[in-house]
């Protein structure tokens, strides 16, 4: 028959998978990547709240009562923050067995990473609100100018990554889209 008759280029070609199975596997793996570091993610967002509300619970139960609005705002702002990290989190793990499946799970992904975005632009917006507060009711003096200057910085860096990773997160999901509108065609 041929001058090869052990068949293995055929045995290869049947058994070897094909680009579009690299490619699902390739996305399944990003995929479960952006997963376990959204969970790393919550569990530091979560823990970052609780701190707030408990340095706003001490401040109102230790400090004196000069000090209750910013007591009162860490606290508020800790539970706000809870609130928007459950809201951007909150859903179940998705099944990865097709290509359809796996780019639901991206769509979902990258719709999560943008709700995420935006609970952190309110939660900045909010953190700045908490900073004016905090300037209203300390003026500024000597030790705080830094202090309040720093916040100030870190605010605006985190409000242009939050904007940043948005925008990423929108595009992703156009991409995904055209590519389960591919899948279908």
């Amino acid at each position: 028959m041929t001058p090869n008759e052990d068949w293995t280029e055929l045995s290869d070609a049947w058994t070897t998978p094909g680009r579009d199975d690299q490619g699902l596997a390739e996305m399944a793996r990003q995929v479960r990547r952006r997963s376990r570091l959204g969970r790393l993610n919550f569990v530091f967002e979560m823990a970052g709240c609780l701190l707030a509300g408990v340095m706003g619970v001490w401040v109102l139960a230790a400090r004196p009562e000069d000090q209750w609005l910013l007591g009162a705002a860490a606290v508020l702002f800790g539970l706000f923050g809870a609130a928007m990290t459950l809201w951007a989190r909150g859903r179940a793990p998705d099944d990865l067995e097709t290509p359809e499946q796996a780019l639901f799970a991206a769509i979902r992904q990258a719709e999560a990473g943008r709700r995420w975005a935006q609970a952190g632009i309110a939660v900045t917006l909010g953190a700045a609100v908490f900073l004016g507060i905090a300037v209203a009711a300390y003026p500024i003096e000597e030790g705080l100018t830094v202090l309040y200057a720093a916040g100030a910085l870190f605010l605006l860096g985190s409000l242009a990554f939050y904007l940043r990773h948005q925008n990423r997160c929108t595009r992703r999901i156009a991409q995904h889209r055209r590519a389960l509108e591919d899948l279908a065609a």
